[in-house]
């Protein structure tokens, strides 16, 4: 898929009167800057951020600009966040509403199809359509540069599409999340899902899958104080090695449980005692 953001970069570049041969370098010459404005040519998300940090313009700030869509984003996250306090009160009902013409959110289709995923979570008589999947996965595949809205679609609906498609789908923004000063949430929601996906994949048994996300999980919580997210890990990769035969794996899944006891995260600690339970001591 042609890449638009090139015309959007040329916008910026010349309403700040700047040159091409001001924002290339050794990693990125003037004639792919060049071909990127006029479409011709992709450049990876890291480069693209490079160049903006150039013009002194914030990821955010060009994502408003290409998208000319502020409000979107914002009315999403007060979406998730009416879900989250709905299905924290189990108050499914009201997450129902949510798919009906009188909803006070006004979902596109995407989104719909989340709410489904949801629900079905709790209700297994509800759930996405096949052909719902499909047009949510072929959204994601062809999304470029991964915001809180595609991390929350994949996020939610991680249960309703087929595995094989979410670890791609998980591998694709693990390459392509936006990530800056003004959306550091963004890395902690990416790790959440990742870990997510390593779990499953360990239940599926895919040592390859679960060795690349292990190593992509350790790259995203080194120097990080996400007690949160470092304890899942602790518990996921304890279980990967008891899944391996490794006498410690054990052990760690349970230091894992304990230690979410000591924070006082009791449904946490119930989930994963279920958990293990399952898998351990079945």
């Amino acid at each position: 898929m042609k890449s638009t953001f090139g015309k959007t970069l040329r916008k910026i570049r010349k309403n700040k009167q700047v040159s091409i041969c001001s924002i290339s370098d050794e990693n990125l010459s003037k004639s792919q800057i060049s071909r990127f404005e006029r479409g011709e040519s992709e450049i990876s998300c890291i480069r693209l951020i490079n160049i903006l940090d150039k013009l002194n313009i914030s990821i955010e700030e060009f994502m408003i600009i290409h998208n000319d869509d502020s409000t979107r984003i914002d009315k999403f996250a007060k979406l998730v966040q009416y879900i989250r306090k709905a299905y924290y009160e189990q108050r499914l009902d009201n997450i129902m509403k949510l798919l009906s013409n009188s909803s006070k959110y006004p979902l596109n289709n995407l989104e719909k199809t989340m709410v489904k995923s949801i629900i079905h979570t709790s209700d297994s008589r509800i759930k996405p359509e096949k052909n719902e999947i499909i047009k949510l996965v072929d959204y994601l595949f062809k999304v470029e540069y991964w915001g809180y809205y595609e991390i929350m679609l994949l996020g939610n609906c991680a249960r309703t599409i087929e595995y094989t498609s979410f670890f791609l789908l998980t591998k694709e923004m693990l390459e392509n999340y936006i990530y800056s000063s003004l959306h550091k949430n963004n890395k902690r929601l990416v790790t959440q899902l990742a870990i997510n996906c390593l779990i499953l994949s360990i239940e599926k048994n895919n040592v390859s899958n679960c060795t690349y996300l292990i190593k992509e999980i350790e790259k995203l919580l080194d120097n990080e104080l996400n007690y949160y997210e470092q304890t899942v890990f602790l518990y996921a990769t304890g279980f990967f090695e008891f899944k391996l035969n490794q006498d410690n794996g054990i052990e760690k899944m349970k230091n894992a449980i304990q230690v979410f006891d000591i924070l006082g995260e009791h449904k946490i600690k119930a989930h994963y005692t279920e958990h293990y339970a399952k898998f351990v001591n079945k």
